[in-house]
């Protein structure tokens, strides 16, 4: 077997079904090995783009979602979306091309140090020289889900690929391969400490407001020890972005999304109304205000948090486990009901909107429209931009694995990729994307992918001509709006010149109708929705 047979082999092993990226001479040979597996090779039009359909394929999955690129600048522009897994705590296994060992010292044609580039934002860089490939190929995706989930990258060089594999005894003299990056986490969870939860009972016990915030190290098999815990001590609750949907957003004591959605001040004043914060997999990672430095937290969670002068009191390990440990010494200790009622009414109130304006629909009108008309178990994938803001608080959330957002990296173009991959794991689920004209265009190399698999996901595209975010940035600073706006093209030719249904609305019946129409035909679509970018600057 080549050590392109034995890569793609761990990978079949693993129950790994997609790979994606764009190929290179130097990676044909193992794209070959992958048909051969019966892994299916998805060809995307940009690297980002296959590191960010990995990162979502990791986080549904729990297994190691896959990206390949070629050397040089396949590989540099995989960056963006492999930070994005790193910061996402996303289990992906990287896969790039590198100069042929003998060549390296003095061939500097598309030489880049891949081990310096991707050793900062994957747990570990390695470099395969043939040998034991097996073995390192199986210890690479072992390492990418273990706690804290995350990238690791494999760098093949050239002359590697299409050699017969071999093992330590078959080569004594060889060097051992390559590595870089962050130390390997541990393989697995540790146990519970008594005096850490000791620590933990005792600082609930002296609390008078306890409040819960549900984050990203939480996962959906955990869902029922959560829920359990909010039934016995009856504390109001909130969510990151990442954990939309772990507990549904209808439960009576939801008091919103924590981590920098819209209505920000309203969580904030929230969390000050609390006394101690008891996180339940909390990672500071999804914060974009420095609040939990000065907040008294508690954290149950896979992974230790602590970092600089962020230092909470944590027990960690299995959440599923540990959680119904602490619930049996946990007595129930209520908000008083003013209380709890006023912070309910500040999430409920919605921000003045009309419907229309000058520039387009009310971007809050048209989402909630949208979701109005979409079936609860509909899996949202949204974009980077002012949209973000919106949805993270207000698209209303019910069940796991229905909400995908990039947070700990804030990554424009993420939408369309993540909705991708998403549509691929949940086949007979409705997917919708959500985008600005902005990360469409960055992104608009998914149109014929979605066209040419027949993915049934509705794009939303809310259309400004601006990227809002930033320029509301610039007018707050007395400073004129430069670079920031732009012509935004028909989003609807361009669907339709890839070979997807679409459609423009300039009412909400009109978004309600080809919304709910999109989902009906299950086939590829795409809604353009003018939006009057003035609303943002109130709510973000």
């Amino acid at each position: 077997m080549t050590n392109s047979d034995v890569i793609a082999k761990a990978l079949a092993g693993e129950g790994i079904e997609y790979a994606f990226g764009l190929p290179g001479g130097e990676v044909v040979v193992l794209i070959d090995a992958l048909r051969g597996a019966g892994i299916r090779f998805l060809l995307v039009g940009h690297e980002a783009s296959a590191a960010f359909k990995a990162d979502v394929t990791g986080q549904i999955t729990g297994r190691a979602g896959v990206c390949i690129s070629t050397l040089g600048p396949g590989a540099a522009n995989l960056v963006t979306g492999v930070a994005n897994a790193y910061l996402e705590r996303s289990p992906v296994l990287v896969l790039t091309a590198q100069i042929s060992h003998d060549l390296l010292p003095s061939f500097t044609h598309q030489r880049l140090p891949l081990d310096r580039i991707f050793g900062d934002i994957t747990k570990q860089s390695i470099m395969l020289d043939g040998l034991d490939t097996d073995a390192r190929v199986a210890a690479a995706l072992r390492l990418a889900r273990s706690e804290r989930p995350g990238p690791v990258h494999l760098a093949i060089p050239g002359e590697v690929a299409a050699r017969e594999a071999r093992s330590w005894g078959q080569s004594a003299s060889s060097s051992q391969p390559g590595f870089a990056g962050r130390a390997p986490d541990a393989a697995g969870p540790p146990v519970m400490a008594g005096g850490d939860a000791d620590a933990v009972i005792r600082a609930i016990g002296e609390a008078r407001q306890p409040l819960l915030c549900v984050g990203l190290g939480a996962r959906p098999n955990d869902a029922p020890a959560i829920r359990h815990l909010l039934e016995v001590t009856q504390w109001p609750w909130v969510s990151t972005p990442k954990a939309k949907g772990i507990v549904p957003e209808t439960h009576p004591r939801f008091l919103g999304v924590a981590g920098g959605m819209a209505i920000d001040q309203v969580i904030l004043e929230t969390l000050e109304a609390s006394d101690l914060l008891v996180g339940i997999g909390f990672d500071p990672v999804e914060c974009d205000k420095p609040w939990f430095l000065h907040c008294p937290i508690v954290n149950v969670s896979r992974w230790s948090t602590r970092e600089g002068a962020y230092q909470p009191l944590e027990i960690v390990g299995d959440i599923g486990a540990i959680v119904p440990d602490i619930v049996a010494r946990l007595t129930p200790k209520p908000w008083p009901d003013a209380v709890l009622h006023e912070r309910r009414r500040a999430i409920a109130r919605r921000p003045h909107t009309s419907v229309a304006g000058p520039g387009g629909l009310s971007p809050l009108a048209a989402l909630e429209a949208i979701r109005e008309v979409l079936p609860e178990e509909t899996v949202l994938a949204c974009d980077v931009g002012s949209h973000k803001f919106l949805a993270g608080q207000f698209w209303r959330t019910t069940m796991p694995h229905t909400f995908f957002m990039s947070n700990g990296l804030s990554s424009m173009g993420y939408g369309l990729p993540a909705a991708v991959a998403a549509s691929l794991h949940f086949p007979g689920r409705p997917v919708a994307a959500l985008v600005g004209d902005g990360g469409m265009l960055m992104m608009a190399h998914n149109l014929p992918l979605m066209a040419s698999l027949q993915l049934p996901i509705l794009n939303i595209v809310f259309t400004d001509g601006s990227l809002s975010l930033i320029r509301f940035a610039q007018t707050r600073r007395g400073l004129p709006p430069y670079g920031t706006d732009f012509t935004a093209p028909d989003f609807s030719q361009i669907a339709a010149a890839s070979g997807i249904l679409a459609a423009r609305a300039t009412t909400l019946d009109a978004v309600k109708a080809h919304a709910a129409r999109a989902v009906a035909m299950r086939a590829p679509f795409l809604l353009d929705v003018a939006i009057d970018l003035r609303e943002y600057e109130d709510l973000v």
